[in-house]
């Protein structure tokens, strides 16, 4: 049997959040206020068993008005399921990241998930 070694990155990402109670309530600025790179991020919606959960992430250091709450991305878990998204190259972001989740996919939607949603995320 052939055996190959490479070599791994040493540090993906310096930052780990995590939000155990992600609803339409924002968490402004969970990153910090700085630049930096988002390379990977969980969505754990194995409480809501018949209800989608939608991520909203923004690139702001401070919460948003409701008005204003248009994401930079949208990630969306199944219902009663975890979802993964990873980006090997990493999405870039300017002055921090912001975050809260809906039940809907309107970009503007306000309605909380029914019970707990799982956040993870992995920055530099």
């Amino acid at each position: 049997m052939a055996v190959t070694k490479t070599t791994t990155i040493s540090a993906l990402g310096g930052t780990l959040v995590i939000d155990f109670t992600a609803d339409t309530s924002v968490e402004p600025h969970v990153t910090g206020n700085s630049t930096g790179t988002l390379y990977l991020v969980e969505i754990d919606n194995t409480a809501n068993a018949t209800t989608s959960a939608y991520l909203r992430i923004k690139d702001a250091q401070s919460a948003p008005t409701p008005a204003t709450r248009v994401p930079t991305w949208i990630l969306s878990a199944s219902p009663g399921s975890k979802a993964s998204y990873a980006f090997p190259e990493g999405q870039a972001y300017g002055t921090g990241l912001t975050l809260w989740c809906t039940s809907n996919n309107a970009v503007q939607d306000a309605t909380s998930p029914s019970s707990a949603v799982i956040v993870r995320l992995i920055a530099s």
